[in-house]
């Protein structure tokens, strides 16, 4: 009986202890983590920060800081631009002195003027270009130097069911001030190679943004999503995350008929799509406008 007795409490020391072992190692394994993409600082697993891990000293000044700066953000004046409805979309850069490619739907109906947002804090006014409304295609001229330049993918390898990015400025209930990336897959051409069909969740203010491939190379630009109650009405089918863009064929001959010199490639280097996001985030652009009450 004695016996018993002290292999039983032998037995409960030890799954204390490597209980407790298991606690202390879990909050060790918890850190401050510093997102600078989107100005945050958050404790969480380790393996699971993929920004700085502070001090708690270091996230106490952080936090003050970003804090500080938001409000004083928030008492400025608004400016013209904060003012009033807004509509925007996507764009983005295709040459180094400014030049920024979108859609002809999203700055169709700018009458007065179109602002261009950077992703490294530039902001300024473009003007239009050239304009080709059947392709929904049109180019833009800001007084901004571009971050960085898209390069195109050009012949377009990917096959059916390839990995593919699109990135931009989707609306999910508010618009967004910093860009997404979207993963998906290729569903391929049309019959005349003017279009392409994607399974991914294409949002308003998506359009005009860049169709990524694996190594980050356009190879379209979004112009539409599927129209899901329509399709439901017409035909009973539930069509879900269907996407389409303008395809690079068509792209490249716009921007040639307009004496842009694009950066194309035939090359493919495959990333991750966290690096395929921060090659593409630089020459990404906001695209916006005033918008007259109806």
């Amino acid at each position: 009986m004695v016996c018993r007795i002290f292999s039983f409490i032998a037995f409960f020391l030890a799954f204390f202890a490597v209980s407790t072992d298991s606690q202390a190692y879990t909050q060790l394994s918890v850190v401050q983590c510093y997102d600078k993409e989107r100005e945050v600082v958050q404790a969480r697993k380790e393996e699971h920060c993929k920004g700085e891990i502070l001090s708690e000293d270091d996230a106490k000044r952080i936090k003050a800081k970003l804090h500080r700066e938001r409000v004083k953000r928030a008492m400025q004046p608004k400016s013209e631009r904060h003012q009033g409805p807004r509509g925007h979309g996507t764009g983005f850069f295709v040459t180094d002195d400014g030049m920024v490619m979108t859609n002809h739907h999203v700055i169709d109906a700018c009458k007065r003027i179109i602002w261009i947002d950077t992703t490294d804090g530039q902001e300024g006014t473009a003007t239009v270009v050239a304009s080709d409304p059947a392709n929904d295609l049109a180019l833009l001229k800001t007084n901004l130097k571009a971050p960085a330049i898209a390069t195109f993918r050009t012949p377009v390898e990917t096959g059916s069911g390839g990995e593919i990015s699109v990135i931009g400025y989707g609306t999910h209930k508010l618009p967004p001030l910093r860009p997404k990336l979207t993963p998906g897959t290729f569903g391929g051409p049309n019959r005349t190679n003017t279009r392409l069909q994607m399974q991914v969740a294409v949002r308003p203010g998506n359009s005009g943004g860049p169709v990524l491939d694996e190594s980050g190379h356009v190879i379209g630009v979004v112009y539409a999503q599927i129209n899901t109650p329509a399709v439901f009405k017409k035909h009973g089918k539930l069509v879900l995350d269907r996407g389409y863009a303008i395809s690079n064929p068509v792209a490249l001959r716009f921007l040639e008929r307009n004496k842009v010199n694009y950066r194309r490639t035939a090359q493919s280097d495959p990333k991750a799509r966290d690096a395929v996001f921060k090659k593409a985030k630089p020459f990404i652009a906001r695209v916006s406008c005033p918008r007259d009450p109806r």
